[in-house]
């Protein structure tokens, strides 16, 4: 399972987001406390943040964070109001390049996923792929879920729902899909200058992957953070209940939101 950090709020330089804490996100690639699956987070790092446009500029490398040494000085220069921050804890068995490091950032959007399919290409890939547009069909550049799964997203978008709901679809399929006994925690991110969303969930017996919150932290006063583990030891971190979805807005309010099952 990956590792991330989610900021909305007054601009903040990217090197916090990263670097900030005792047990900071760039510490989390080998030193993590709460993975699923896994003992380190070092195949990759992705962090995407909101251009002057306001689009998604994206960096990825797929390589451990710690062996660039000029990324805190480079992130240290760009401050933002919104962002997305990942390390990669490869699925076994797809590839660990460039086109499988979230977050991943097509037509304004940027999307993360915290966790896994199980036996997605062996058992669910053509079936989850099969919904999809020709034309976002032909865009798909790798073979993993997340990719399937933030194409689908955008699908649901265009298609009327809102940012939960066209997430909630796409976990519902995955469920849909599952045989007895089989379960995956999906923690799904999906962002723009419009705000954070992120649904917080599992399939089947499966824990979700370990998430938590804090509004207002002294390293970013007015901004709101989701992430993996605490980056500090600040008391105020609160855990992210299971099942539940949430909009970070580009104010630094958070609002819990109530998503019905797809239809």
């Amino acid at each position: 399972m990956c590792r991330l950090v989610t900021y909305a709020g007054p601009p903040v330089p990217l090197e916090a987001l990263v670097f900030h804490g005792s047990h900071s996100l760039y510490r989390q690639s080998w030193a993590p406390r709460e993975l699923l699956s896994g003992s380190v987070n070092a195949d990759g790092y992705g962090i995407v943040w909101c251009g002057p446009d306001g689009d998604p500029v994206r960096l990825a490398r797929a390589e451990p964070i710690w062996y660039d040494g000029d990324l805190r000085r480079l992130l240290s220069t760009i401050e933002t109001p919104i962002a997305q921050a990942t390390l990669r804890n490869a699925t076994p068995g797809l590839p660990v390049d460039r086109a499988g490091v979230l977050p991943f950032v097509r037509e304004g959007w940027a999307f993360s996923l915290n966790g896994a399919v199980p036996a997605f290409r062996q058992r669910h890939m053509r079936a989850l792929r099969t919904p999809l547009s020709g034309e976002r069909y032909a865009s798909l550049t790798g073979v993993s879920d997340a990719e399937t799964l933030f194409l689908g997203v955008l699908q649901g978008i265009d298609g009327g729902r809102t940012p939960h709901q066209a997430m909630r679809a796409q976990v519902d399929a995955v469920a849909a899909r599952l045989e007895d006994g089989a379960s995956a925690a999906l923690t799904l991110v999906l962002s723009s200058e419009r705000g954070i969303f992120t649904l917080h969930t599992a399939v089947g017996d499966s824990a979700c992957n370990s998430l938590y919150h804090v509004d207002s932290p002294a390293w970013a006063p007015g901004g709101s953070v989701f992430a993996s583990e605490p980056l500090d030891d600040d008391g105020a971190w609160t855990p992210v209940p299971a099942g539940s979805a949430w909009t970070q807005h580009p104010d630094g309010r958070v609002e819990r939101v109530v998503v019905a099952p797809s239809d």
